[in-house]
């Protein structure tokens, strides 16, 4: 097994899995010639990709969709996305088994049309992805509970999206239960789930209200003698791969 994750951020998010027997997208939110180009930066090839994960519909999650498809990919997402899409595709249930690995779809509260994170669970491994939520709940704290791989969204800090040059509707909406998650909260949630995970990946950094110093400190304090590793992903390159349990 190998996860890499190819973009994070609002330009564009999609991350890479090769369960050993093909490769697994979830989210294509680049266009096909960058999604190649990252994954043979990091090492990877997309050959092999049978399958992409869609999230949510927003278009930093879908905008390469059409030539992923093309490529011949089958799309995979919650019914409500999948009908906000209008897009034909396997609508996923809990244990959906794909190529060896088993999906099990997270409700995520973001204003979408039934968003979704993942939990995976492939060679006696638990991976799980949330970004896009505007809060942690007991639905999501309960799913990751035993992930040893996680990829997390810690989008902003608060006083930097508080003072920053967003209009004050755009500021609520981020801060709302609807929107994405501040390096404190993601911190907190992490901090309870430190006894499993031993990799984390911190996703979906806002470049405008965040730094990746920042949400580093702030989850790593939170984590204070956690033994585990903490990795960033970026909105222009692949983040480092991860291979096996």
């Amino acid at each position: 097994m190998k996860l890499c994750v190819l973009g994070s951020g609002s330009s564009g998010n999609a991350l890479l899995l090769d369960t050993g027997e093909g490769l697994i997208l979830v989210d294509c939110g680049l266009l096909w010639r960058d999604l190649l180009a990252r994954a043979n930066r990091a090492g990877l090839s997309l050959r092999g990709l049978r399958y992409v994960y869609v999230t949510h519909e927003h278009a930093d999650h879908v905008r390469g969709l059409d030539q992923v498809l093309r490529h011949g990919a089958k799309l995979v997402g919650s019914p409500g996305t999948l009908a906000a899409l209008g897009v034909k595709g396997l609508p996923v249930q809990p244990g959906l088994e794909l190529l060896g690995a088993k999906f099990f779809p997270i409700p995520l509260s973001h204003d979408a049309s039934e968003p979704t994170g993942l939990r995976i669970e492939l060679d006696g491994t638990k991976i799980g992805i949330v970004t896009d939520l505007g809060r942690v709940t007991p639905t999501v704290m309960e799913a990751l509970k035993g992930c040893e791989k996680l990829v997390f969204e810690a989008n902003h800090d608060l006083g930097m999206l508080l003072s920053g040059p967003y209009p004050w509707p755009l500021k609520m909406r981020i801060l709302g239960p609807f929107g994405h998650l501040a390096n404190d909260e993601a911190a907190q949630a992490l901090r309870s789930l430190r006894d499993w995970a031993k990799t984390v990946f911190l996703a979906h950094l806002s470049q405008e209200n965040n730094t990746p110093s920042l949400a580093l400190e702030t989850v790593a304090r939170a984590m204070d003698d956690w033994n585990g590793h903490l990795l960033l992903t970026y909105p222009d390159r692949p983040s480092a791969v991860v291979s096996g349990g």
